[in-house]
């Protein structure tokens, strides 16, 4: 679900992700999560990057598997031995399928810690809730 703020939340994390010390944040990003002080704990590579690249791999996978079957099929193994270039096949169409499976595997898991991730940003607010709550000023302090 993509909400209004959702591509400047997008740039911020992207751009937060991109830089190699706390030091370079820049004052529009200090000026984000002062309007949003509940995704602070949130920064992290955000998903739309992590989806990336697993479509990038995934792709790529694609594109080797399709390579090595063209390869097969084009008749083109005359420069080397029949045996070698079987085994050239089989490693491209090898290394493509492994970079496709590790790509979904990678999504799908991302997906299921995202989840975890969510129940337990939600888990630590109740609980500040409730303790929040709970708490009652002793006797004689002045709260």
């Amino acid at each position: 679900m993509v909400t209004k703020g959702q591509p400047d939340r997008d740039r911020v994390f992207l751009r937060l992700f991109l830089k190699s010390s706390p030091s370079d944040v820049t004052e529009d990003e200090v000026a984000y999560f002062r309007d949003h002080p509940e995704e602070i704990e949130e920064v992290t590579a955000p998903v739309n990057v992590h989806k990336f690249f697993l479509w990038t791999g995934a792709l790529l996978g694609f594109v080797i598997v399709g390579l090595s079957k063209w390869l097969n099929s084009s008749g083109l193994h005359g420069f080397m031995s029949k045996g070698y270039f079987e085994f050239v096949i089989d490693i491209l169409s090898g290394v493509g399928s492994e970079l496709i499976g590790a790509a979904v595997t990678a999504y799908f898991l991302g997906i299921l810690l995202n989840r975890q991730q969510d129940n337990a940003s939600r888990w630590r607010a109740e609980i500040r809730r409730r303790i929040g709550k709970d708490m009652k000023p002793a006797e004689g302090d002045a709260r």
